[in-house]
Formats: structure tokens, C-alpha cells, sequence
């Protein structure tokens, strides 16, 4: 029948179906999971067999690179150095075209700050002589004031001789008031008393008049050396608060600050790596001279986020690469804090790059800082020890 023809037909192509299937499964038993897509083995592993830490770090100075630019659009006039050389602190790089220029500025703000000053020295002294001069007139002033002074007190004690003529006088008139007495003093006697009073009355109101006259000259006197003095004296603290030549001295300040731009210079001592300019082009804002200290390196290595708990400060730490002529070493100093992604890719092109990790930083022993500064910015096995 055509039917049952269709039915057998149909049963042995499933037969077929699952026969294929169950050979395809025991052959994908002996194919690794990464052909056919599945996750990689951990390869880059984070550990190896004797159970040390292995990461990778790049080498680089633990100073860092300095880039070292200048001001763009000035012309480059030379460059002082090149790459390898050793330099020191505050020695002259790259020079720019507007550096003469500067220097002449320079040159001449100082030439007039120096008159400036000397001017000002010269002020100065001339208002110091004023204020002394003042002082003295001051004094002198002070001293006729007390003299008047000292006279008015001498007239004031005639007032007491004045006093005592008016006594006799009166005892005198008393004693011929007294018809006993009349006899024993005569008129004419008391009336040379009475003129000698007039006379000493008139002599001590010229004296007193004159002692006055000579106490508000002497006030005046006081009161006008003292406007001088304060006059002086603030002169004098003008000058010293408010010198004329700060001007000056903030343009030099200015002109060396841009001498300083038109002037590269190494910030400290260290090695030249490498100059990107040439005497006659432009600076554009870019790195003229890269420059570091290589007596000191460093490697950052990065290790994985669970691995991180076993690192510790001072541990010993192995630095391999078949660029470098020697396995150096050195000891962790430093542990960051931050967590973050990977940055450095294995040698192996099994192991994951996708993992975050944790910087550590690793102080190159001293004896292998040689080795390891003739290959910057190169990367590492890092391979931290138990």
C-alpha cells in the first residue's frame, strides 16, 4: 500500500536523524569548548602551578615621563640636547626665537629698576633729614615753651612781693590810725610805700603781659613744628609702603616669566629620551623633549581583582620578557585602591583580557634598574612569590 510504504519510509529517516545526532555528540566530546564557541579556560591564569601570582606589568620610571612642550606658535631658535644625554636640573633644552628678545626686555627693565631704586634711596635719605630736622625744631620749640613756662612762674611770685607792700602799707596806716602811734610813722613814708606798690604792680603786669605773649609764641611755635614732623613722618612711610618702583618690579617679574616660556628647561636632573623639533619650525603645543630619571624604575602590573588580597607590601616580585637580557626583580611598594579594567594583553592568545584588576606597583631592586631603563614602557610577566 502506498501509505504504508510512506510510513516505513518516514520511521527509517528518523532512525537516521537520531543515529546522527548521537555520533555528533560523542564527536564533539573530544573538541574543545573554545572551537565551538563556548568560554575560554583561564589561561592567563592568575596563578600558576607553584601557586605565585603572574599578571602583567609595563616598566617605566618611578618619576614618571616628563613631556616637556612650549608656548605654541613660537619659533623654534635650536635645541640644546639630544636623545641619551644626560641633563640636569635647570639646563637649557630647546631655546625659541622670542627668548633674545626677552632678554633684552630683561636687560633694560632692570637697568631702570636699579635708577628706580636709587631715586627712591635718594627720596628716602632727604625725607629722613626732613623728619630730623623737624624733630629738632620740635624740640626747640618744646624748649622755649618751657622757659616761658618757668618765667610765668617767676612773675607769678612777684604777685607774693605785691602782697606784702600791701601789708606794710596797711600796717603802716594802721599804726597812724592809733593817736599813740601817729608819731612814730609819718606820712611821707607811707606814701613811698604806696608808690613803691604802683611801681611793682605796673613792673608785673609788663612781666606777666610778656610771660603770656611769650607761652603762646612758644605754643604756636610747638604746634606748627609738630604739623612739620607729622608732614615728615608720613613722607617718610609713603616712601617705605609705597615704593615707585614696584611697577618695575612686577614687569620683571612678567619678562622673566616669559623668558622661562621661551625657554625649556629640565625640571630635573635625568636622561634625555627623546626630542621631537627642529631649529626653525613652530611650536605647536606637542612635546618638544621627553626626559626622565632612570635611576629609579618601576613596574605596574596588573593583577587580578581576586588575587589582590594576597599581595603585600614588600613582597618579592620576578620581571620577565624576552626583549630584556635577564629576569629582574624587585619588591610591591604600593597597592592601588581603585578597581578597573584591563589594560595589558598576555603573550598567550588563550588568556581572558576581559577581567578587571588592581595596579600594583613594583620597585625595581637597584642592581637591575640598568636592565630594566633600556626598555621603557615595555611590558612584563610579572610573577609575585608567596
Amino acid at each position: 500500500m502506498i501509505t504504508g510504504h510512506f510510513i516505513s519510509n518516514r520511521s527509517r529517516g528518523v532512525r537516521s536523524f537520531f543515529s546522527g545526532l548521537i555520533g555528533l555528540i560523542f564527536l564533539l566530546n573530544g573538541v574543545p569548548w573554545a572551537v565551538l564557541g563556548g568560554p575560554f579556560p583561564q589561561v592567563s591564569a592568575t596563578k600558576d602551578t607553584s601557586g605565585s601570582i603572574v599578571a602583567q606589568g609595563r616598566l617605566q620610571p618611578t618619576g614618571g615621563i616628563l613631556k616637556l612642550s612650549a608656548v605654541p606658535g613660537d619659533r623654534i631658535e635650536g635645541v640644546r640636547v639630544e636623545p641619551g644625554a644626560f641633563v640636569e636640573a635647570g639646563q637649557e633644552l630647546v631655546v625659541l626665537e622670542s627668548a633674545g628678545l626677552r632678554r633684552l626686555e630683561l636687560q633694560i627693565a632692570e637697568l631702570k629698576l636699579a635708577d628706580a631704586v636709587s631715586m627712591h634711596q635718594t627720596a628716602l635719605r632727604q625725607a629722613e633729614l626732613g623728619l630730623e630736622m623737624a624733630q629738632g625744631k620740635l624740640r626747640s620749640a618744646e624748649q622755649i615753651q618751657t622757659q616761658a613756662r618757668s618765667t610765668l612762674e617767676l612773675v607769678g611770685k612777684q604777685s607774693q612781693l605785691l602782697e606784702s607792700l600791701g601789708e606794710q602799707i596797711r600796717g603802716l596806716e594802721a599804726i597812724r590810725s592809733n593817736p599813740r602811734l601817729r608819731g612814730a610813722v609819718g606820712s611821707l613814708e607811707v606814701e613811698a610805700k604806696r608808690n613803691q606798690k604802683m611801681a611793682a604792680e605796673v613792673e608785673y603786669e609788663r612781666a606777666l603781659q610778656g610771660a603770656n605773649q611769650s607761652i603762646q609764641s612758644a605754643e604756636l611755635l610747638v604746634a606748627q613744628a609738630e604739623g612739620v614732623v607729622r608732614e615728615a613722618r608720613e613722607a617718610r612711610e609713603q616712601l617705605v609702603g609705597n615704593p615707585g618702583y614696584r611697577p618695575l618690579e612686577k614687569q620683571i617679574e612678567l619678562l622673566r616669566l616669559q623668558l622661562g616660556q621661551a625657554t625649556v628647561l629640565a625640571p630635573g636632573s635625568g636622561t634625555v629620551l627623546g626630542v621631537y623639533g627642529v631649529a626653525g619650525e613652530r611650536a605647536s603645543g606637542l612635546p618638544l623633549v621627553e626626559m626622565a630619571d632612570l635611576t629609579q624604575m618601576s613596574c605596574l602590573a596588573e593583577v587580578h581583582e581576586s588575587d589582590v588580597g594576597q599581595v603585600r607590601l614588600g613582597q618579592i616580585a620576578e620581571m620577565k620578557s624576552a626583549s630584556l637580557s635577564r629576569t629582574i626583580r624587585g619588591k610591591v611598594r604600593r597597592i592601588d585602591r581603585v578597581v578597573g579594567a584591563s589594560q595589558m594583553r598576555s603573550a598567550s592568545p588563550l588568556a581572558r583580557s576581559d577581567f578587571r584588576s588592581i595596579g600594583v606597583w613594583i620597585q625595581i631592586d637597584p642592581e637591575d634598574v640598568a636592565v630594566a631603563s633600556e626598555r621603557l614602557q615595555l611590558q612584563v610577566e610579572v610573577r609575585l612569590e608567596k
